[in-house]
């Protein structure tokens, strides 16, 4: 388990995703279990074939030889002994017992001299065979007669395998190498460290005339993998290649571009004004990220621009009513005993004004912050609920609904009437008698079109109206916040507003009056 604290750079969980790549076909040489005990069965195989090969040659020159079969055999005491049955290899590297070493054998006596003719016979045989496995041919007593490796007189009966075909029994063992002959890759390869024992009784007329023992060490996937080495290098270079060529291209499509991507997270964290190229991602996923992560940058930016712009607006809005209220009260504090009672009323009157003014810019700043900050809208609603009627709404403007005003819009009523609610006191504000709400679907929008009558707005004020503070009734109380807080209110439900300019004819009228747009994609 890795500890919490420990990370590691990308490059680095490459390389070594690569590394183990690499090094992969070669430790699993060490688990192939299977084809090293698919090699012992053929081997065994193999050796089965030539014990019964040299047991048919031998009994057909024993036959030849003598007929005195009792004095030259042994009796077969393995009533189950079929020599028309096909032997089979059994030996299971995984699962089968290790023995000790072979024994050399010990010292005998005279051979049967039968047994012996007929050695001298096979053992050119033995010989000229192009083999591996050393193979012994005895007599009835265990004694080898006929060999193609070494021990020719010795008595091999001490031998279980031996002793067990004297009977009539066949066998295939696996034993032990012994050290002088013991590979120094046998801790890494198991089938070189063991050799395959194969021995088989010689049968004539249900008589044991000699034995076959036969031994070999089984082929090992070092054997295989040297035969096949210039291969193994080819397969070794062009693995590495594409390892190498993985690693190129894994960089370049991930670790390059997320190092590119972190470094400009980190200038947006700083606030600097960084342009994200989402183009030179390669990859869908880190191009989505670097989408996600220009969209947040530009925000950021956006925010950032944004309270700068409104800190700036809030000072300047505050500065002079708390400049006002400063004066008004240093002049009171000089001259408050020689003011007439009319005189501090009129002061009085204006520090009440100021203090009535930041009242209302404060609370206008925080509906203003509610609507900024705060989630999507959830909720729906139609503008016939949210008008109600002009006295509901508490203003002089008679609402007249045309259209389809019980279209159901994707936004909370309580956020629609509050828009609807500034629309109308604006119009109220500017001499407006009459206001027209016009609900329409159009494609996949909701479009509603919202007409007063009153003075209208003038053109040069139309690309300032929706800024924070922006107002031509100051004088008269406006805070120049109300548009501002309608757009945020549409903005959290997805919805949009506009200023429709009058056309020509409209603005030669005394009352062109004023007309918006508000729009919501249908779901």
């Amino acid at each position: 388990m890795l500890l919490p604290w420990v990370r590691f750079r990308l490059r680095t969980v490459l390389i070594v995703l690569s590394l183990f790549v690499l090094v992969l076909p070669v430790a699993g040489i060490q688990v192939l279990r299977l084809y090293e005990s698919a090699l012992v069965r053929q081997t065994e195989s193999a050796l089965i074939a030539h014990t019964d090969f040299v047991a048919a040659t031998f009994r057909h020159g024993f036959r030849d030889a003598t007929t005195d079969l009792d004095t030259h055999s042994g009796p077969l005491t393995n009533p189950e002994h079929d020599a028309t049955k096909r032997r089979r290899a059994v030996l299971d590297l995984a699962g089968a017992d290790v023995f000790a070493p072979f024994p050399d054998g010990r010292r005998a006596t005279a051979a049967d001299d039968v047994a012996t003719r007929v050695g001298r016979a096979v053992t050119p045989i033995l010989q000229d065979v192009q083999t591996r496995a050393d193979i012994r041919v005895t007599d009835y007593r265990g004694i080898v007669v006929a060999t193609n490796a070494t021990g020719l007189g010795t008595d091999l009966s001490i031998a279980d395998e031996v002793a067990s075909a004297l009977a009539g029994f066949e066998h295939s063992r696996l034993r032990r190498v012994t050290g002088e002959d013991r590979p120094s890759f046998t801790a890494f390869v198991r089938g070189a460290a063991v050799r395959v024992i194969v021995t088989g009784p010689i049968v004539l007329d249900d008589r044991v005339v000699g034995t076959v023992v036969a031994a070999q060490t089984p082929s090992t996937i070092v054997d295989a993998l040297q035969t096949k080495r210039y291969l193994l290098l080819q397969a070794a270079g062009l693995l590495f290649a594409v390892v190498v060529v993985t690693a190129i291209f894994a960089t370049r499509t991930l670790a390059r571009p997320i190092r590119r991507l972190v470094t400009s997270a980190e200038r947006v964290a700083a606030g600097d004004a960084v342009e994200i190229d989402v183009e030179r991602y390669r990859t869908k996923e880190l191009a989505q990220l670097a989408a996600s992560v220009a969209a947040m940058a530009a925000s950021l930016q956006q925010r950032t621009q944004y309270v700068r712009d409104l800190a700036r607006s809030i000072s300047h809005e505050f500065k002079t009513p708390l400049a006002a209220m400063a004066a008004t009260l240093e002049v009171l504090g000089d001259h408050l005993d020689d003011m007439t009672p009319e005189e501090r009323r009129h002061f009085i009157d204006n520090l009440t004004g100021d203090v009535a003014r930041l009242e209302s810019l404060t609370q206008r700043l925080l509906e203003l912050a509610r609507a900024d900050m705060r989630d999507q809208a959830k909720g729906e609603s139609n503008v016939a609920t949210a008008v109600g009627d002009a006295a509901h709404l508490d203003t002089g403007v008679d609402v007249r609904l045309r259209g389809d005003p019980n279209v159901v819009l994707p936004i909370d009523e309580a956020s629609m009437r509050a828009v609807l609610k500034i629309l109308v006191d604006n119009a109220g504000e500017h001499g407006a008698g009459m206001l027209t709400v016009h609900v329409a679907a159009h494609g996949d929008k909701t479009v509603i079109c919202i007409t007063d009558d009153g003075h209208g707005i003038a053109p040069g004020d139309a690309a300032r109206m929706f800024e924070p503070f922006f107002t031509t009734r100051r004088e008269q109380g406006g805070t120049g916040l109300g548009l501002a807080i309608a757009k945020a209110l549409l903005a959290n439900a997805n919805g949009t507003i506009d200023f429709v300019p009058p056309t020509r004819s409209a603005t030669e009228v005394p009352n062109p009056g004023a007309r918006f747009r508000i729009c919501f994609r249908r779901q």
